[in-house]
């Protein structure tokens, strides 16, 4: 989006060179000129140094009424510019077409009338270039199009958007025709651009000044920049400005690789392209895998090696699991290139610098294509303490020469710690798992108590130690607060959105803005969640469905510069909240008061059905209630 222009302009032709070899270096084949052609220099050098191209009409959203004629007559001139440069393989009408003329249908054409609009451009394109292969739309939010279907996906920004990240990662794609191949003209993520660049170019009233200032300072000082909003969704909130261009780089190249390597194991995948590439101009555009001064961002590495051209890969749903739990990967082979050398797939497990497990397999490589190799399935290791194990997986040749290796990092936990209810009790100990139910049992208060398989009590026998699980704060009030002024601990799980009166006192709880959510932050300081990394409750599977789903729904909303629901709450895990239209601010995902010799707590997380394959989910699950 416009770097490649400004070094024409500024007759920087080793620059182009330069920007044009970045992109061949990152393994990327074309580039997509985001709405607008671009000089006839950028098409010569492209043709010279072999980079594709997709040349796009200004057009983005809409098309108003009195402007078809025009637009059809310059979708013409667009096909001069580029037809006698090799390098431009397919030009592109409209960019994000919106449902119902964005709502004013007396200004611009409705969708019948914009197909007609598509079959006048591709006559006056088909003049000037008989053989013009044509993409009308790019980021179809219309659909269904004339032509190739493409739809636009940032489910690991917005969250959500296009398709939950989850279904992505298990291979599930947005709805198309039946059949039909498909691409994704946009997906990414947002980061800052690096701290050189922003001491270096931006106004001193974006940055802070001072230790104290840069301790309260977030992303929305940068005019337009979407990280102090969206981090919510994703990672913990940061202090230092540093701190969150590291949080927010780690997070773009975790979103790259998760996508890219989705769209290289989906046969029906044709064409994508992430956005964006270099930015043209210092906070441009922050989802730039590479700033404005041509330093890479780490997503730039992360969408490299998910392009190699011959590229074995590991697939898994689950990131942790308990020692003694078998741990199950998919392995794939996808090959952009004709040849399909003879080939064996090695794999071993790591852990402590030493391999535990490792073998081989006849590999399957396909000419164009991909393929699924199996699964790789072995015991976690035994550990005695949380241990980080690497699973390999290599592509070797007939000649022992490595053509391409790949590795995923688990998290195994020790197999009695599943049992341990909270973090001041002895490793080994057994929870007394004493609760008393006052749910329905298909709530999530029921569904926990089933899965965690608790003992049941009655609510006049609760008392120091005993947890009550409850779904509904109408039920059984008084004797709620009586057994907490036994010692007892009211739980309080999925509360529906509304008010609601607690032991406790009042929450109010809200909808998550953008969808329910696949990360909470447990930087709060709370015993229950200290011992915990930064990713742990992010992204967790669900053995009902097979694969991950979001796991917060609502949130409790914030007492006004606080962060708690109501006075005398203490966080324990935390999120955001807001949309679109309105501010973003902290808000809880889990919550506790203390009541005397008891206290409650109330938790939004949907952990009923992710205590089985989660280990974090399981641990906290034990805390919340015993803990």
């Amino acid at each position: 989006m416009g770097f490649e222009q400004q070094d024409v302009m500024h007759a920087d032709w080793d620059q182009l060179v330069d920007d044009i070899l970045l992109a061949k270096i990152c393994r990327m084949n074309f580039l997509r000129l985001t709405q607008r052609p671009v000089q006839p220099e950028v098409y010569d050098y492209c043709d010279r140094l072999g980079l594709l191209t997709q040349t796009d009409l200004p057009l983005f959203g809409v098309l108003r009424c009195n402007q078809f004629s025009e637009a059809a007559r310059q979708a013409g001139e667009m096909e001069r510019l580029v037809r006698n440069h090799p390098c431009n393989i397919m030009v592109t009408y409209i960019n994000e077409p919106f449902p119902g003329g964005q709502g004013k249908l007396h200004r611009h054409l409705a969708r019948l009338e914009l197909e007609r609009f598509f079959l006048a451009a591709d006559q006056a394109v088909h003049l000037m270039n008989p053989d013009r292969v044509i993409k009308a739309v790019d980021g179809d939010y219309d659909p269904p199009g004339p032509g190739l279907p493409d739809n636009h996906c940032y489910c690991g920004w917005y969250n959500g958007h296009g398709v939950d990240l989850g279904r992505l990662h298990k291979g599930y794609w947005q709805k198309v025709k039946p059949g039909w191949l498909y691409g994704c003209g946009e997906f990414g993520a947002e980061e800052l651009d690096h701290e050189n660049v922003m001491r270096g170019r931006y106004p001193a009233s974006w940055l802070p000044a001072t230790a104290d200032e840069e301790a309260a300072w977030t992303p929305d000082r940068i005019v337009q920049a979407q990280t102090g909003r969206f981090h919510y969704m994703w990672f913990d909130t940061q202090h230092t400005v540093a701190d969150w261009i590291a949080a927010g780089q780690a997070h773009q190249a975790w979103v790259t690789r998760l996508t890219t390597e989705a769209f290289r194991r989906d046969p029906r995948m044709v064409s994508f392209a992430i956005h964006l590439f270099i930015d043209a101009f210092p906070a441009g555009w922050m989802k730039a895998i590479m700033d404005v001064w041509r330093q890479p961002k780490p997503a730039y590495f992360a969408y490299r090696e998910a392009l190699a051209p011959l590229l074995a890969n590991l697939r898994g749903d689950r990131t942790a699991f308990f020692a003694g739990e078998e741990m199950t990967f998919e392995a794939w082979i996808c090959n952009d290139l004709e040849e399909t050398p003879d080939a064996w797939l090695h794999y071993q497990l790591e852990a402590g610098g030493r391999a535990h497990f490792s073998g081989r397999a006849p590999a399957t490589v396909p000419s164009y294509s991909n393929a699924f190799q199996g699964f790789l399935c072995l015991p976690a290791p035994a550990v005695a303490e949380r241990t980080t194990v690497t699973l390999r997986l290599a592509l070797v040749g007939a000649d022992g020469r490595v053509l391409h290796d790949t590795a995923v990092d688990v998290e195994v936990f020790p197999a009695e710690s599943r049992h341990v209810p909270g973090p001041s009790q002895a490793a080994g100990a057994s929870s007394p798992r004493r609760a008393c139910i006052v749910a329905a049992p298909d709530s999530e208060a029921g569904r926990l108590a089933q899965a965690l398989a608790v003992t049941p009590i009655g609510l006049g026998d609760a008392g120091p130690g005993d947890a009550l699980l409850i779904g509904d704060t109408t039920q059984e009030a008084v004797a709620v607060a009586a057994a907490v002024g036994r010692g007892a601990t009211a739980v309080y799980l999925g509360l529906p959105p509304g008010r609601h009166e607690t032991v406790a006192g009042a929450v109010e709880v809200t909808r998550c803005g953008m969808n329910a959510r696949h990360f909470v932050s447990r930087a709060t300081g709370h015993p229950l969640v200290a011992d915990f990394r930064p990713t742990d409750f992010r992204f967790w599977y669900v053995y009902r469905v097979g694969y991950v789903t979001p796991f917060l729904p609502t949130t409790l909303s914030p007492r006004q510069g606080s962060g708690c629901a109501a006075p005398g709450w203490t966080p324990i895990l935390t999120s955001g909240n807001g949309d679109w239209s309105s501010g973003w601010g902290p808000a809880l995902a889990a919550a506790e008061k203390e009541l005397g010799v008891g206290r409650g707590r109330v938790c939004q997380l949907e952990l009923a059905n992710r205590v089985a394959g989660n280990p974090v989910a399981r641990l906290f699950a034990g805390r919340l209630l015993w803990g």
